[in-house]
């Protein structure tokens, strides 16, 4: 009996060994299992995080693009809704799992690189127009206005650099070249586009000439332009007037002080309708042709001055329609048309002396 308890007690202490084993190699896979569960549940939290990520991400492009398309937002707006960098993490697994989001993201980046190869052949463009007229295209990227008068609008406030590093690069650039465009544009309004006259014949040019007083040599610092007494005389820019009424040999005049180091003089007027510190609007009446002042006929003296000094103005009138156009282009941008089921083209129309005009319409 007592040999049969030591055989018993020693099996059952072998087996009961055993069942333990065994346990333990099963709490230490279940463990395993717990920690890879664990993992996965991690893995998947991390990659849907991207995804939605990812969602924001196109979003905020999205509205800034909406914003710089429509027109309806000033460039701070606009510097506020630029999109920031994202991090490319999981960018593998969002790719497997959304490709609609792929697809959408490579369609918005298409369309930044279409705008703005856009914007800066637009730029281009019309830098090479204001360099046919004589001019230095950074005379209207430069902040300055109109000498002795208050800028357009209210503008101020210590210097602030905006912090730009984490901003999309692509997105960066379209909004800079963008900005680059709006400002020349806007400027442009300086420009004298219109022909001040409507009926006219050009009698006398820029330049050396015999006076036709004293037969002397001597230099025309304008262009005559002969016609009927009363003819109506126009504003070929926007502006403030700076001087109206009688001056020396111009007779009864008007000067206008267009911004940018621009002016133009209207001389030999029967009659003068402005007056100084008056702002005027290109197109509008400002006086009427006479033949006052050192002239020996009715006609109109029309000069075109840049930083104080005469420049022939016959590079701006030959100029005319397709300065205009810039103009109208740039007034029609910044009224903002609605943002609906449009698309960006780009038109290329040919310009005089073969120069491409390319502007950036939106059409739809």
């Amino acid at each position: 009996m007592a040999g049969w308890l030591g055989i018993a007690t020693t099996s059952m202490i072998s087996g009961n060994s055993a069942d333990e084993t065994a346990l333990a190699a099963k709490q230490q896979e279940l463990v395993k299992l717990e920690r890879a569960l664990a993992a996965a549940r991690s893995e998947a939290q991390f990659v849907k995080g991207d995804v939605a990520q990812r969602a924001d991400l196109l979003e905020a492009r999205q509205e800034f693009l909406t914003a710089l398309l429509s027109g309806k937002q000033d460039s701070k707006a606009l510097a506020a809704l630029l999109p920031r960098s994202a991090s490319a993490t999981a960018s593998a697994d969002v790719q497997a799992m959304m490709p609609p989001l792929v697809v959408v993201e490579s369609q918005q980046l298409a369309l930044v690189d279409k705008a703005t190869g856009a914007a800066e052949a637009r730029i281009r463009d019309t830098q090479a127009l204001i360099r046919r007229l004589g001019l230095d295209p950074r005379r209207f990227t430069a902040a300055s206005d109109w000498k002795g008068a208050a800028p357009a609008q209210g503008m101020g406030g210590p210097f602030v650099p905006a912090t730009t590093g984490d901003v999309e690069p692509r997105f960066k650039d379209l909004f800079m070249s963008w900005r680059k465009l709006e400002t020349m544009q806007a400027s442009l309004a300086s420009i004298p586009a219109l022909v001040p006259v409507k009926n006219y014949r050009g009698s006398s040019g820029y330049g050396r000439r015999f006076d036709p007083f004293n037969g002397r040599l001597a230099m025309h610092a304008g262009t005559d332009m002969a016609g009927s007494h009363g003819e109506p005389i126009f504003a070929s820019a926007n502006g403030r007037v700076a001087r109206a009424g009688s001056m020396n040999g111009y007779g009864i005049m008007a000067e206008i002080d267009h911004g940018k180091g621009i002016e133009t003089r209207y001389g030999h007027m029967s009659k003068v309708l402005v007056k100084p510190g008056q702002m005027v609007r290109q197109g509008d009446l400002i006086g009427r042709m006479g033949s006052t002042g050192r002239s020996t006929g009715t006609h109109l003296h029309y000069e075109v001055r840049v930083d104080g000094s005469p420049v022939d103005p016959k590079p701006f009138l030959e100029a005319a329609s397709f300065v205009l156009a810039v103009q109208g282009e740039a007034e029609r941008a910044q009224q903002g048309p609605a943002l609906e089921d449009r698309t960006l083209t780009a038109d290329t129309t040919p310009a005089a002396g073969g120069m491409m005009m390319t502007p950036i319409r939106i059409a739809g």
